[in-house]
């Protein structure tokens, strides 16, 4: 009985453990699925503010609304450090607290990018939408803004949504008592204010932080 009783033990133990290891694994999945979903995010913000960009430098808005528009788009081009500061992506640059040559704080990347959601819905009103589209250049410009800035929304909720399960995992009692995520940081979701006249309803209108 003693050695019956034994191995019954260790055989719960053994999947004690084994649940453990695995649970450990899968937060690690998700931080991985965190990071790969942010790496496409960069992506498709870069697509749309190259495509805004060249939309600004078709000659086909008047002057002071191609302005604003190139400005705000190279803004998020120039920008730089991570998307989100929670300090998950070891490997990108960490953003300086403020402009030394001014002293001005710097804008995060969630301001500059919502930024250009707030520039692009003033700039592409109705009315621009209708001259852009009757000039084939204008027309093909307005078209890759829309993909752009529709696959970006996707982009953001799919990004959203791993940060979320990564944190309702993280959230476990057996997760937080035996530090299972080890000392990586808690993810953060990137929260902007996507919405464009390229997809009504599609984007939630959010004022970043």
């Amino acid at each position: 009985m003693p050695a019956v009783v034994v191995l019954a033990l260790a055989l719960v133990l053994l999947a004690i453990a084994w649940s453990l290891y695995a649970k450990a694994l899968r937060v690690d999945r998700l931080h991985r699925q965190v990071l790969g979903s942010r790496a496409t995010l960069e992506a498709q913000l870069v697509h749309r503010a190259q495509a805004a960009a060249d939309l600004a430098a078709t000659g086909l808005l008047d002057p002071a609304s191609a302005l604003i528009l190139s400005r705000a788009a190279y803004d998020a081009l120039d920008a730089e450090g991570p998307l989100v500061e929670d300090g998950l992506d070891t490997e990108a640059p960490r953003r300086d607290a403020g402009d030394t040559a001014t002293g001005e704080p710097t804008r995060s990347r969630a301001r500059i990018e919502s930024d250009l959601s707030r520039v692009i819905r003033t700039v592409v009103d109705p009315q621009a939408r209708l001259d852009l589209s009757a000039d084939p250049r204008g027309r093909d410009s307005l078209e890759r803004l829309d993909r752009a800035s529709y696959r970006l929304v996707l982009a953001r909720r799919f990004h959203n949504t791993h940060v979320a399960e990564a944190r309702r995992l993280r959230g476990a009692l057996d997760v937080r008592a035996l530090h299972l995520a080890g000392h990586a940081p808690l993810p953060q979701t990137f929260d902007i204010d996507d919405a464009t006249a390229a997809e009504p309803g599609s984007g939630r209108t959010e004022t970043a932080p």
